[in-house]
């Protein structure tokens, strides 16, 4: 049975993976970009991994602790995302009495939600200042005058315009049944979890317009950006040698950073994939 330290480290591995992981317009070790270093994401990671993996706490609470002890690690938004995605998962897996992760209990853990905990998260969305959210009239994040509902209702709304939210009105299915197993799959192939990460990046933003940049750009933007790395995912993933990639990687890297282009919501994805994976999905 995992262990909270197990599932800590789990957690700080597939933060760690994120930085040191070729992901271009994304921050990466040596590769600074939009006010932070590779180093605020791994701080902001520590500073939550011991939360993420507390077994008697509120979901709510978990979300807004992460946030909150991040922040005041970093100063910034380092991890919002990937909190967003990493404490259902956590919670699923303490449903099952052996702490092994079901899909089931996921659905369970989102669809229970309730009004409170929702409020909780919002103010830790509030705390993060998420890029591009908090102006939709349903369900307006900044508004002092909220309307009660919960986290399920205001992700479906989302849904349309966030990847994230997309993930919870479908219960993480893409995640958990493709993704995973993808990164899985690359982790054999090229026997490097830096590659694996890289692979599965590509292989995403390829063909999933990265909905942070489309929040700030628009979708024709976002969609542009996506096509650029087409034949670079195709190419990369049947490489032997992918590293010999690695120069065309890091030249459409200083490309998107020049024009403030950050599918960062493409790499919070990534890893929660990763995280599963080392959770023994």
């Amino acid at each position: 049975m995992l262990s909270e330290t197990q599932i800590k480290m789990a957690f700080e591995y597939a933060c760690k993976l994120d930085v040191f992981s070729i992901k271009p317009g994304n921050v990466l070790l040596n590769y600074p970009a939009y006010g932070m270093t590779h180093k605020d994401f791994l701080q902001a990671s520590m500073a939550c991994s011991d939360i993420i993996c507390e077994p008697n706490m509120d979901i709510g609470d978990k979300v807004y602790e992460c946030i909150s002890a991040s922040m005041d690690v970093v100063g910034c938004n380092a991890n919002l995302g990937i909190v967003l995605l990493c404490v259902p998962i956590v919670e699923a897996l303490y449903l099952d009495k052996n702490r092994i992760f079901k899909q089931e209990n996921l659905m369970s853990t989102i669809s229970e939600i309730n009004e409170k905990q929702t409020k909780k998260i919002y103010k830790a969305i509030n705390l993060a200042s998420a890029g591009g959210m908090g102006e939709k009239d349903k369900f307006d994040l900044n508004s002092s005058n909220n309307k009660n509902f919960t986290f399920m209702e205001a992700m479906n709304y989302a849904s349309s315009y966030d990847y994230i939210a997309l993930q919870y009105k479908e219960n993480f299915d893409n995640i958990i049944n493709n993704l995973a197993p993808k990164w899985r799959e690359y982790f054999k192939n090229f026997n490097s979890d830096e590659n694996a990460t890289t692979a599965l990046f590509l292989d995403l933003i390829s063909v999933v317009p990265d909905s942070l940049i489309a929040r700030k750009y628009g979708i024709d933007k976002a969609k542009e950006v996506s096509s650029k790395f087409l034949e670079l995912s195709k190419e990369y993933s049947c490489s032997k040698n992918p590293n010999s990639l690695n120069n065309q990687l890091l030249l459409m890297d200083s490309e998107l950073k020049i024009q403030g282009l950050n599918p960062g919501t493409t790499a919070d994805v990534v890893v929660a994939s990763i995280f599963l994976n080392r959770l023994g999905l």
